[in-house]
Formats: C-alpha cells, structure tokens, sequence
C-alpha cells in the first residue's frame, strides 16, 4: 500500500490537487500497488544498487515529469477502454499474453499506453532501468519520497 498522503504534500487549489493524486496513482500502477487497471510500461529489472541509493535533483524532476505525463496517458486509456467495455479489467503491460488476449480494439489502446509510457519515461532523460530504481528508493527512503514531493510542487 502506497504511504503517501495528498496532506503530506501541502498543495493548494483543486487543481494541484488533481496533479498529485494523478502522479501518485501512477506511482501506484507503476509499483504494483494499485490493483485494478495496471497499464504500466515497466518492471523491476532486478534489485537496485548501493550506488543507486542517491537520486539527483536532474533525476528527481526527470522522475516527477514522467510520472505526470504517464498519468495522462493512463487516463486516457483507462477512459477509452471503460468505453468500450463498460469495465476495465486489471491489465499489466508486462503480461503479454493476457494483452494478447484482449479484443482487438482494447489491445491496440493498452499496447499504445505501454510503448507510450516507455517513450515518455527515456524522453525524460530515464532508462526504464533507473526509472524502476528511483520508484522503489521513493517507496522505501523518506528522503526521496520528499524529493519527489518538492518535485511535484515545483511542477505545478
């Protein structure tokens, strides 16, 4: 379960709001920890190092920027896809016989949001790689769950 809490955060306005719950959703889908509709484009590629314990500032708002536009892309498919089948079953970029198994339709939206997620994350500046080691020092280090925090707020 994610530890983060929107008051935590001390945003203001609705709309900061919003972007927060968005980018800690995608957090969520990313890590696992959201148990319905995991359209993620990634997966823990082993464990991460000790040499990996240290997050840049670059890194951090690398991070924080593709987590954001994850978000939208998320967003954007889960509506698509509850349109079509009124529902949207849990779905995990990394399985790809269960995407396979998809209808035609749904399956080109869920592979779109996967490949998508893919691209924005290296646009960013992140391998998939480095992108599964910062997720993971933000949900064990505190002080990386606040780096994230001031990155989100210097972002909206």
């Amino acid at each position: 379960m994610m530890m983060f809490k929107m008051s935590r955060f001390q945003v203001q306005g609705i709309q900061g709001k919003l972007l927060c719950a968005g980018a800690l959703s995608v957090l969520g889908i990313l890590t696992g920890s959201v148990p319905h509709l995991s359209l993620n484009s990634t997966h823990w590629i082993g464990t991460y190092s000790a040499s990996a314990q240290t997050i840049t500032p670059e890194e951090m708002g690398n991070y924080a920027r593709s987590i954001l536009a994850i978000e939208q892309q998320r967003s954007q498919a889960y509506e698509e896809v509850e349109t079509i089948l009124r529902y949207v079953p849990a779905i995990d970029c990394r399985n790809t016989d269960a995407v396979n198994q998809l209808d035609r339709e749904v399956k080109a939206i869920v592979v779109n949001y996967c490949e998508g997620s893919k691209n924005l994350v290296t646009s960013n500046g992140l391998t998939i790689q480095r992108f599964n080691e910062i997720t993971e020092l933000v949900k064990t280090n505190p002080q990386s769950e606040q780096q994230l925090r001031e990155a989100l707020s210097r972002l909206q």
